[in-house]
């Protein structure tokens, strides 16, 4: 299995906090027990494709720990949930996220339901990315649940509607030789207007044992939103990234698992980017610092605060849980792409992952039956004096 790791032989910062890439999440703590009387399950020390779910359990995975600043070693915010039943959902997807979902070994149909906390481009960017898997791959529409905006062209109906018109050249160019019956968004617009103080949330997906809400947060504009999914008596929750404020807070008290970012400090932005520290502060003042996402957590009280959206280096991990434990003392991480979670009715288990840098796409699930009908070809024919050139096969 090829995959990417540490090759200078560090291990820890100076802190004790694990480094990138070695295999260690950076975690005050692998288990978080939550039944202290019961027998807990045994998990490898890494977790790697194919690994069995229990039927009482969930896994989320990191799927995209960072920032518009797309890396190698970090994509932009992206989360998967495995449930034990096999339901599978994501949350958000960042440019360089689909590699890593693709990675896991699941086969891309099972990727249909996405959940978009807002539209910037670092958790919409590979939405596409994952909206090609139609005919190789998925042969039912991607189905997208978002925000309203507070015009229709900012709603996620309008961006997903154009999305899915700069894929016509694309599509159009594989009728006749794969199926195009994948080839649409189903999207899901949550009406923005309709949150109030008496009306915090909304439940927006309700189906095989499974309640997604849906709530405001707050990011720079109108019709950001963050999730809270529960199933089996386990809950996780998504917030994207924003400003703090005790609203979202108030609606994940008591979660399993609380995924909020948290982001550098304006002067550590700035020098690494290359940003004025003007700019700086100005993008700082959309977003949550570790200190205060302490504060958030401090309200919320899940059994997990976990941070993300934030540059992990060799030099930030420590600045990252100073901050964090100035403000709250309770179990936490910081995402790694490819963080793994695995939540049950007694603990949470924090891994890392090892995935193929050269998977391959696994079988489809279930039983096969016929190939979808094809569509006919294209009438958008290449030209006769370029199509006559082609070289006869042997």
């Amino acid at each position: 299995m090829a995959h990417i790791a540490r090759t200078d032989g560090l291990t820890t910062t100076p802190g004790g906090w694990p480094l990138p890439f070695t295999g260690e999440p950076m975690a005050t703590s692998r288990v978080v027990v939550k039944n202290p009387d019961a027998e807990l399950r045994k998990y490898p020390p890494i977790f790697r494709p194919g690994e069995e779910l229990a039927a009482d359990e969930m896994r989320v995975t990191c799927t995209g720990s960072g920032n518009p600043v797309v890396r190698r070693g970090q994509a932009a915010a992206s989360w998967v949930v495995e449930c034990g039943h096999g339901d599978k959902f994501v949350f958000d997807v960042g440019g360089g996220s689909v590699q890593n979902i693709f990675s896991l070994e699941i086969h891309p149909s099972l990727w249909d339901k996405l959940f978009v906390t807002h539209g910037h481009l670092d958790h919409i960017g590979d939405l596409l990315v994952l909206f090609d898997a139609m005919g190789w791959a998925r042969n039912t529409p991607l189905r997208v649940w978002g925000a309203s905006g507070k015009t229709e062209e900012l709603g996620i109906a309008a961006i997903c509607r154009h999305l899915e018109a700069a894929t016509s050249w694309h599509v159009e160019s594989k009728l006749g030789y794969v199926p195009s019956t994948g080839a649409h968004i189903d999207t899901t617009e949550i009406d923005y207007d309709a949150f109030s103080p008496e009306h915090p949330e909304s439940l927006v997906y309700d189906a095989n044992g499974v309640q997604v809400y849906a709530f405001p947060v707050m990011h720079c504009i109108y019709g950001a939103l963050g999730y809270r999914l529960e199933w089996n008596g386990l809950s996780v929750s998504f917030h994207g990234d924003g400003e703090p404020n005790a609203f979202e807070a108030h609606r994940v008290e008591q979660v399993d698992v609380m995924v909020h970012e948290g982001f550098l400090d304006a002067p550590t932005f700035a020098e690494k980017n290359g940003m004025s520290i003007d700019i700086a502060k100005n993008v700082l003042h959309a977003h949550t610092t570790p200190d205060m996402l302490g504060r958030l957590f401090s309200i919320s009280q899940p059994r997990l605060g976990v941070g993300y959206h934030y540059f992990v280096n060799d030099d930030t991990i420590d600045p990252f849980f100073e901050g964090l434990q100035s403000t709250y003392d309770g179990p936490v991480a910081l995402a790694q792409d490819l963080m793994v979670i695995n939540v049950t009715p007694d603990q949470i288990v924090t891994r890392m992952g090892e995935t193929d840098l050269l998977h391959w796409t696994p079988p489809p699930p279930g039983p096969s039956g016929p190939p979808p009908d094809l569509d006919p070809h294209s009438d958008a024919v290449i030209p006769d004096y370029v199509a006559d050139t082609r070289l006869p096969d042997k």
